[in-house]
């Protein structure tokens, strides 16, 4: 038995190094695929937080909202309840209430929180001041 043992020694180390150099690649393989998947996520989720700001942005603070930008609006308060933080979901939803008890209410907190959130995301630096909503006066 021995003698077969020390036939086969010189396998040995080549084998187990073949064996760490296929279970390496294979763990890192699949730590490189997670790492991948969180990062598709967080860039979508940023990508839609994003569109959501510029549609609720384009229809605030509008007497006259066209179906087009009224669409947009409810569509970016769908994508924010889909896929915000709880406290841009918590926002809209009183956004939702205030406005569905007074007949209107304003949209700036949400789209200061999304700003705030959306900056960090993106490496900015923390911007203090609320949003200003500019709209030029049409005749």
């Amino acid at each position: 038995m021995s003698d077969h043992i020390v036939r086969l020694a010189p396998l040995i180390g080549p084998l187990l190094a073949a064996a760490v150099a296929v279970i390496g690649w294979f763990m890192a393989h699949r730590f490189s695929t997670a790492r991948d998947r969180v990062n598709r996520r967080q860039d979508m989720i940023t990508s839609y937080l994003l569109e959501a700001y510029r549609r609720l942005e384009m229809a605030a603070n509008r007497e006259n909202k066209t179906e087009e930008q009224a669409i947009a609006f409810e569509s970016a308060i769908a994508d924010i309840q889909l896929l915000g933080t709880p406290a841009q979901i918590c926002a809209v939803v009183q956004y939702l209430e205030a406005h569905a008890s007074t007949g209107g209410s304003a949209i700036d907190p949400v789209l200061c929180l999304l700003r705030d959130d959306l900056r960090k995301e993106l490496g900015l630096l923390v911007v203090v001041k609320p949003p200003r909503i500019f709209r030029f006066i049409r005749n």
